[in-house]
């Protein structure tokens, strides 16, 4: 009987810890940086996306990865930062993450970093985006900011400058992260899942219909978009996750 107390005490403390280290990841979505690296199961998920796909890439043949949900709120830019950090957590990997979303950035208010000039600076004047490129982390973690220009998205992802712009980003960056916008509201999220080496999809637990999820990876693979895979986000557990583990 003792034993029985223990262990569901145990398990209280674990579902207890996962739920707080949770809301922590969710954070990073409404302006809150990524925390360091830990050992919480949260960050462990990401861990284990990152080596889903380094092993999956042996060749470097995938430098180039668009983040995108079928809708808002899916937890995308959430994803891909953390994904980003992941890369560099413990390595020597140096991974630019770009805001490829002019609709809803959110990226410079995650890292506290100036939104006056960035991408779409670049690709409507050119000139030199060394400058507009901010180390955000101890470790090799970049990011380039969405900029001022917002106008005509579309246009700015379809022309041959932003082909040149990933060209010249996959020879300076062991990756680039893309965080873009949702799949089935905006095309330029279309657009650009044709320019990539690979598209993960990020759908909601218990809220992305499937015939939603459905519809968006058909339009990502009808435009162009190598599909990597998906990630469920916002998962709820309602036992503890050690014991999902061992079922």
């Amino acid at each position: 009987m003792e034993k029985t107390h223990e262990g569901l005490k145990k398990a209280q403390k674990d579902q207890k810890h996962l739920l707080e280290t949770s809301r922590e990841s969710q954070k990073a979505s409404v302006g809150a940086a990524p925390r360091p690296a830990s050992t919480c199961p949260a960050m462990d998920r990401y861990e284990d996306l990152k080596t889903s796909l380094l092993t999956r890439n042996t060749d470097g043949t995938i430098k180039t990865i668009l983040f995108a949900g079928s809708a808002h709120g899916n937890g995308a830019s959430t994803t891909a930062i953390n994904f980003a950090t992941a890369l560099t957590r413990d390595s020597q990997l140096k991974v630019l993450l770009i805001d490829v979303n002019l609709r809803t950035p959110i990226l410079h208010e995650v890292f506290k970093i100036d939104d006056d000039l960035g991408l779409s600076d670049v690709l409507t004047n050119g000139g030199d985006m060394a400058s507009l490129i901010k180390k955000v982390a101890p470790g090799n973690l970049y990011v380039l900011p969405c900029g001022g220009d917002h106008s005509r998205p579309v246009g700015l992802f379809e022309s041959s400058r932003f082909c040149e712009f990933l060209k010249t980003m996959r020879e300076r960056f062991d990756y680039v992260i893309l965080d873009a916008p949702p799949v089935r509201r905006f095309p330029e999220c279309r657009v650009v899942c044709a320019k990539v080496d690979g598209v993960v999809l990020v759908l909601e637990a218990g809220k992305t219909r499937r015939q939603v999820a459905l519809r968006a990876k058909k339009q990502l693979e009808e435009a162009g978009g190598k599909l990597l895979g998906q990630v469920l986000n916002k998962k709820k557990y309602y036992i503890p996750e050690w014991i999902y583990k061992r079922l």
